[in-house]
């Protein structure tokens, strides 16, 4: 047998040696997309590149928001003015001017068609679509929507979150997680709590350090069974809407493989969310940051007050939700 060894070329860095993790190289879920597609280690990373890139000269931002990305996108220095939402989290009163940015949210990941349908409408403004907590939404694919996704909220990698846009797109360098990965390797044999101290350290870090998605989260996500997650979310969802839909002041329409379940009480959320915390069923706080404090309407000041958002991730199947149910059901009535 004979080979041909002209115009050979080494196609790895290095050979030999230990092996690294086994990870199959498979698809992400935007694949379909790679052409419109940017990778950032945080959705905060990808607000900047969109605020620079288009150099708008202001931004229309929900007073009713994650309080850290607010204060991202204020250090950015464009000129940010607030706005309302109403009971249905539709945004109030937003002008469609041209040279600003709008930035209207997907509320954790159950307004769907409707909030594709607001963005749409503007056509002088240009709109960043914040699809943290909707990870399955189709991008919506018009020149002055900029689509933004939280991979990290959705699975376990280390960073992660995508753009999709047909007019700007990043080059970013990778990130190297190596530095902040192990939280998630103690997180898998000892539990989510025992590497909470961890996880928010890598917040901060991740805070102040924008770049591109890093390698072994890109790796991570081509590994992932998306329509197994998409289900399993769905029907957690489903399950969670009846077990509360005759208490939740949410209208909510549909069922949804959303980031969590949003339950919005009268009264008591706060107390309800520290009896379930000390029940292990870990729940946070969205939002609770000044800018809803000093300035809210009655309705976001309810929400920061009042709801509880349920986890319905993919770890957990109905007989979870149902013990979840049982204990949000026993703690409200106790």
């Amino acid at each position: 047998m004979s080979f041909e060894f002209d115009n050979m070329m080494r196609r790895k860095e290095e050979y030999g040696g230990f092996l690294p993790l086994e990870l199959n190289s498979g698809k992400e879920y935007f694949s379909e997309y790679e052409s419109l597609l940017s990778r950032f280690n945080s959705v905060k990373a990808g607000l900047e590149f969109i605020i620079k890139e288009t150099k708008a000269s202001k931004l229309f931002l929900p007073c009713y928001y994650c309080p850290s990305t607010t204060e991202a996108i204020l250090r950015t220095g464009i000129d940010v003015v607030f706005y309302h939402i109403d009971e249905e989290m539709k945004p109030k009163d937003i002008p469609d001017e041209a040279g600003s940015l709008v930035v209207l949210v997907d509320y954790f990941g159950v307004l769907g068609k409707c909030i594709e349908d607001i963005a749409i409408g503007f056509s002088f403004a240009q709109v960043i679509l914040d699809r943290a907590h909707a990870f399955f939404a189709k991008p919506v694919l018009k020149d002055n929507i900029y689509n933004i996704y939280s991979a990290k909220k959705f699975f376990g990698v280390p960073d992660g979150a995508y753009l999709i846009s047909s007019r700007i797109r990043s080059d970013e360098a990778p990130s190297y997680s190596n530095s902040y990965a192990s939280y998630l390797l103690k997180t898998y044999e000892e539990g989510t709590n025992s590497a909470y101290v961890e996880k928010k350290e890598v917040d901060k870090y991740l805070d102040s350090s924008y770049k591109g998605m890093s390698k072994l989260s890109i790796a991570i996500l081509e590994n992932v069974d998306y329509d197994s997650v998409y289900d399993r979310r769905k029907e957690n969802f489903a399950f969670l809407k009846k077990s509360f839909d005759d208490v939740n002041e949410l209208d909510i329409s549909d069922h949804y493989p959303a980031y969590m379940f949003p339950l919005l009480l009268k009264k008591g959320g706060n107390d309800l969310k520290k009896k379930l915390v000390e029940e292990k069923i870990y729940v946070p706080t969205l939002w609770s940051g000044k800018y809803v404090s000093e300035n809210g309407n009655e309705f976001e000041l309810n929400m920061r007050d009042n709801a509880v958002f349920l986890p319905i991730d993919q770890r957990y199947d109905t007989e979870d939700m149902k013990y979840i149910a049982y204990i949000t059901r026993k703690m409200m009535e106790g």
